[in-house]
């Protein structure tokens, strides 16, 4: 299973030829209740066929266009491999699937463009965030949500053990790598602490090679799982920018991950939520002024522009109406009508375009008790 990343959100998001169907439901990695998935998708695939026809496709646009979710359905081995929910999208152009370690509720959304607001939690203090566990007999990394844990697979180059690096290197004498302009020493078995010590920052500097390359330009916070005294070490070699100070202690080999991000979980949250909570400071402070607002067509139009800085927006949620880019007229729909589009998406996916915060929440959590809240830049 890939990672999603921004890009591959923004490929989602790119104009495309309609119609477009966004599916979207819960799954499980294994048991019983993992074969109820392609079960679940066929429901939902009957769901968008009816939403097809409603929109006057003819029956045999209709089973083209779906044919390859239909696929899914039927490939057994698709469903053996699975995070704790899917995404399915399908154009004329383009068909994308993502096993992701978030929970989906249900939905189907047919509309001219894909419906990309449930993953905005994946970029939020629900998103992601990384667990690594350190021992010197296995090197793991891992994805992690509130909701759920998967690994991550790193280069076939890492090194997975502390021995693998030392009998890449020599393990009976000691010996000169020249690596980048410097030089390294390695020692054998009889080293003393602060040999082995340096060896340690060694394997840990190929290690983080490897993260690197996988997490690229990934910000999401790194929670550290295994000895206490390997954690200073590991923060040595590291170049990740958000490496967490404290990490998860005690031996990792043998334990179950979804243990470890259950504690992880713990270290990562109050990081993730920061910034949700400061935006969530500033609107209460700005409401009722030019600065922020909670109408729909204000800040559908202002997101439009660029000019929306901190996005909340409810989830489970979908507003109909339809947005004149030219105009910046904004309508809203007493139903769900041919052509409309969920106005909560827009407002979020024109607030990621322009790099501004879209944090995605339960309704509940939205401040000022409306579906959306904004923080304008101007």
């Amino acid at each position: 299973m890939e990672l999603l990343r921004k890009e591959q959100l923004k490929r989602l998001i790119e104009p495309t030829t309609g119609p477009c169907v966004s599916i979207y439901l819960p799954t499980a990695r294994a048991g019983v209740e993992a074969k109820q998935g392609s079960i679940r998708l066929k429901n939902l695939l009957k769901q968008a066929e009816k939403e097809l026809a409603a929109q006057g496709l003819k029956t045999a646009q209709v089973a083209a266009l779906l044919e390859p979710a239909q696929k899914l359905c039927e490939n057994n081995g698709f469903w053996r491999y699975q995070g704790d929910g899917l995404a399915v999208f399908r154009s004329p152009e383009k068909f994308y699937y993502y096993r992701l370690p978030i929970h989906f509720d249900e939905l189907v959304v047919v509309t001219d463009r894909f419906h990309v607001k449930p993953l905005m939690r994946l970029f939020t203090e629900d998103g992601r965030y990384y667990l690594l566990t350190l021992s010197k007999n296995d090197i793991r990394l891992f994805q992690c949500t509130r909701f759920g844990i998967r690994e991550v697979e790193l280069p076939a180059e890492t090194p997975r053990s502390f021995t693998e690096v030392l009998a890449l290197e020599g393990v009976e004498r000691q010996i000169q790598v020249h690596t980048a302009g410097s030089t390294v020493k390695f020692h054998g078995h009889g080293a003393k602490d602060e040999d082995e010590k340096e060896n340690l920052r060694e394997f840990f500097r190929r290690v983080d090679r490897g993260v690197r390359e996988v997490l690229r330009d990934d910000r999401a916070p790194l929670v550290l799982a295994g000895v206490e005294y390997l954690f200073p070490l590991y923060r040595e070699a590291s170049t990740h920018p958000n490496l967490i100070e404290r990490g998860v202690a005690g031996n990792p080999e043998g334990r179950r991950p979804e243990e470890l991000q259950a504690e992880a979980w713990k270290i990562a949250e109050p990081h993730l939520r920061r910034s949700r909570l400061e935006a969530a400071r500033r609107f209460e402070e700005l409401a009722g002024g030019p600065r922020a607002s909670s109408d729909v067509k204000t800040v559908v139009a202002a997101a439009w522009q660029g000019r929306v800085e901190h996005l909340f927006v409810a989830t489970g949620r979908q507003l109909w109406g339809s947005f004149d880019p030219e105009t910046l007229e904004v309508h809203v729909s007493q139903e769900h009508r041919p052509g409309d589009r969920d106005l909560l998406n827009l407002a979020a996916v024109h607030t990621f375009l322009n790099n501004g915060a879209v944090y995605a929440v339960e309704p509940e959590e939205v401040p000022g008790g409306g579906l959306v809240a904004a923080v304008f830049r101007y």
